[in-house]
């Protein structure tokens, strides 16, 4: 018997509610996705957690993440975003995901090996504007006080970034460069994330 489709409602400030077809892609990614999620700690800190898988749908959602994409995840936890980034981009795209935290980071690498169209990198993602000529889409998962300017910097024409922003409140925005070269900036909504860890 198949599981039941997902309880949870994952809508957007216009009320649009999101792709039932990436809650399947969701679901081929970790079996049970489909009932809520409590935050569970993946490091004795507390810094990094998986709270709020269905996150990932809104971020994937925001910067409307499709076949063929690049994408970047800057927080890789222990993989599961670029898992269902892969699933979402498929063979003709790619996913580049990195983390701080060299367990973890070791841990998403392991988990993400049989993946042919995902690359997982040990570093501080912060400072990865590197990679952002590579990459047409980018999702944070890991809360900034404000959007660093190098990273709205290295956007370059067609490509967005969604990332939460904030310290006590917290809200996503989304920042893409338009091909004409402006940059448009949106908010969508209150969410909680772990903060950035970067120290430097």
């Amino acid at each position: 018997m198949s599981p039941p489709r997902s309880r949870l409602s994952v809508t957007l400030d216009t009320e649009q509610p999101a792709d039932r077809s990436i809650w399947g892609r969701a679901a081929q990614v970790i079996p049970g996705m489909h009932e809520p999620s409590a935050t569970l700690p993946l490091d004795d800190t507390g810094h990094a957690t998986i709270s709020a898988p269905h996150a990932y749908l809104l971020s994937y959602r925001l910067i409307d993440l499709r076949a063929g994409d690049r994408l970047l995840e800057l927080g890789s936890g222990t993989g599961y975003g670029a898992a269902l980034g892969a699933q979402i981009v498929g063979p003709t795209g790619r996913v580049i995901t990195i983390e701080i935290d060299a367990a973890l980071s070791a841990r998403a690498r392991d988990l993400l090996s049989p993946l042919a169209n995902v690359r997982a990198l040990h570093g501080d993602a912060t400072h990865a504007t590197a990679f952002f000529g590579q990459c047409n889409k980018i999702v944070v998962a890991f809360a900034v006080k404000e959007l660093p300017k190098e990273w709205l910097d290295a956007l370059l024409p067609g490509a967005i970034l969604v990332a939460p922003v904030g310290t006590t409140a917290q809200h996503l925005l989304r920042a893409a460069r338009t091909w004409d070269g402006r940059l448009d900036v949106t908010r969508h909504g209150a969410v909680r994330y772990v903060p950035n860890r970067s120290t430097a």
